[in-house]
């Protein structure tokens, strides 16, 4: 085999290689869509890395308007700043992988684009890779939503229609 011959054989190993990477990576996308939760994944710092089409529908924004803002967006003003002391806790001393629920015996709410409040259960999970320490965030409506609906600024999932909007009958 001459030179010519070995270079080619080791550019087609090569993009073989990259094939499979892209399918893996395709895979893994599609995973993420798929899951049934909304998906959020935050940096260290709390910024938003990663935002599933769930999350998208449950918080009514764009990933696109939300990917590099805080995480903290998500949750009514009045909950931020504890947010960020607990997140910097969680951050320095847990440094288990396993998956934890968040916020165990507490009415977590979080808060859509538009203002409206809603119940929501969250499991945190942490992830190490090379370029750090991330943070993997699943949610769900929280089925505290019946009692929490009562509140005049309160949605529920199913006041949510598909494109994400609150029909104005159904607000409280």
């Amino acid at each position: 085999m001459n030179v010519i011959d070995r270079l080619i054989e080791l550019d087609e190993q090569a993009s073989a290689k990259q094939i499979d990477r892209v399918s893996y990576l395709s895979l893994m996308d599609a995973v993420f869509e798929a899951l049934p939760d909304a998906l959020i994944a935050t940096d260290a710092a709390g910024k938003i890395v990663l935002f599933n089409e769930k999350a998208e529908f449950m918080f009514g924004y764009p990933r696109a308007e939300v990917v590099g803002q805080p995480v903290e967006n998500l949750l009514p003003e009045r909950h931020r700043a504890r947010h960020v002391h607990d997140r910097e806790i969680y951050n320095r001393f847990d440094m288990s992988r396993r998956a934890r629920t968040m916020g165990v015996g507490m009415d977590l709410v979080a808060i859509r684009s538009d203002g409206h409040e809603f119940p929501v259960d969250i499991t945190l999970a942490r992830m190490v890779v090379p370029k750090g320490i991330y943070n993997l965030a699943s949610i769900r409506f929280s089925p505290r939503a019946a009692g929490l609906a009562a509140s005049d600024h309160c949605v529920t999932e199913p006041e949510l229609h598909p494109a994400g909007e609150i029909d104005a009958t159904d607000a409280r």
